[in-house]
């Protein structure tokens, strides 16, 4: 064994109970910063050998803070012991969408979740100097700039920031990611590696919408393609060969500085929606 178990598209990887996020090739631990008698003694509990911990165990820093910890360890271990006993999941059977994932409409062309990861954030545009300094001024009076919030205080909590030179970072999104707007279009583009080492580049257009005092936005996805033009939002069951199309409800997201409206939306239970003093003014085609 020369690494963790992962699912079709890349985007899985077996703990020994459950499918959990696969770790992404960068952010593996270097073999000679984990303590060799750690895994020594893990393998033996869990009665398989050593080497194959050994190599697995780099892909299982799942806090991402440099080293492999006991319990991260033990999932390493646990990965080998048990074999895979359930079906990894679907793109479409994910937790609440994150900051930059909507829902998108259906075209004729399917993207193949088998050959490609499925990649719902993300990007990076390469531009020259001059166009790096158009970008800077037109972004720099536009109302996204700035951090927002997604589901406050719930676990899936998230921040992203948007930037005024068109770029902009995410808690929960790796890669070079770029953004812009154009009327009521909110487009973001990612480039990012997949475990198997393929670079893929995904493009989102959402329609948004902002509230006057610019603390609540709107995002409703209408598309999602990679480099090659797929459309991102069917898949493809790798079992029954079945195009499935994904959906996801519209977003909102809140501005980091409101602190008032975020400890509001922390008390609101459908944290898919407004706050109750934002749903006058949630737009009609955010569903």
């Amino acid at each position: 064994m020369s690494g963790p178990i992962y699912s079709d598209d890349g985007y899985w990887m077996w703990n020994g109970t459950e499918w959990i996020p696969a770790t992404q090739a960068q952010n593996a631990v270097p073999v000679q910063q984990i303590d060799q008698s750690v895994v020594t003694n893990v393998a033996t509990e869990v009665g398989v050998q050593p080497e194959q911990v050994a190599a697995v165990a780099p892909h299982f820093d799942l806090n991402q803070d440099g080293q492999i910890d006991q319990n991260e360890m033990m999932q390493a271990a646990q990965s080998i012991a048990n074999p895979v006993n359930v079906a990894a999941p679907m793109p479409n059977n994910m937790a609440a969408p994150n900051p930059n994932v909507f829902a998108a409409t259906t075209t004729k062309k399917g993207f193949d979740w088998k050959e490609k990861k499925a990649l719902l954030i993300g990007g990076i545009v390469t531009i020259t100097v001059a166009i790096g300094v158009l970008v800077f001024f037109l972004l720099s009076g536009n109302p996204i700039v700035g951090t927002w919030v997604n589901n406050y205080s719930s676990p899936d909590e998230a921040t992203t920031t948007y930037n005024k030179d068109g770029t902009f970072q995410s808690t929960d999104t790796t890669g070079a990611l770029t953004w812009e707007t154009d009327g009521d279009k909110f487009i973001q583009i990612a480039t990012s590696t997949l475990p198997n080492g393929t670079e893929i580049t995904v493009t989102q257009t959402a329609q948004y919408e902002l509230t006057n005092d610019n603390n609540v936005l709107w995002l409703n996805l209408t598309s999602i393609v990679d480099q090659d033009g797929n459309n991102m939002m069917i898949a493809i069951n790798p079992q029954t060969g079945e195009e499935i199309e994904l959906e996801f409800p519209c977003v909102v997201l809140l501005r980091d500085s409101a602190q008032d409206l975020l400890n509001e939306h922390a008390d609101w239970l459908n944290l898919g929606e407004p706050v109750p003093s934002y749903q006058s003014s949630k737009p009609n085609w955010c569903e």
